[in-house]
């Protein structure tokens, strides 16, 4: 069976990707659908992330995390830092994995042509990070052979 898959922290990247592709009738609204299914799961993550800042943050007397404000954003007041990072890095390492079947065939197959063919110019970071992205679609087509690329 053909999937794709994505750490969390990549999922951010390809819902921005792809809200501010410009595409038209049937390939924007697979697009859509694909986007929501994407946000669905990372919906998910901020709220397993939060839940984890509060159990790692000063809190309010509401039970809130604390804000620290500082010159650059607001961010919040982590007792351990070193401990707050290593319980996030396995929700960060999480696999998102979309089996490819015959209710979202259609769809894996235009959302990987509009990714893959989508005209566009990158630099700097955003290279890396539409390669990477890219590589994903084409494993798709590399799985059995079937054409999501064309």
């Amino acid at each position: 069976m053909k999937k794709i898959k994505f750490y969390i922290h990549e999922l951010e990247y390809a819902i921005l990707f792809l809200y501010e592709l410009k595409l038209i009738d049937y390939h924007s609204r697979m697009k859509t659908r694909f986007i929501k299914l994407l946000t669905e799961r990372f919906q998910q993550y901020k709220d397993e992330y939060f839940e984890l800042v509060k159990e790692h943050a000063h809190l309010d007397e509401d039970g809130e995390p604390l804000l620290i404000e500082d010159s650059t954003q607001p961010r919040y007041d982590i007792k351990d830092m070193d401990k707050f990072k290593l319980a996030l890095i396995p929700l960060l390492e999480e696999e998102f994995i979309i089996d490819v079947n015959e209710h979202n065939e259609n769809m894996m197959k235009s959302v990987t042509k509009s990714i893959l063919h989508c005209g566009l110019s990158f630099g700097g970071q955003d290279q890396f990070l539409y390669e990477s992205l890219c590589s994903k679609f084409e494993e798709l087509s590399e799985d059995d052979g079937s054409n999501y690329t064309k």
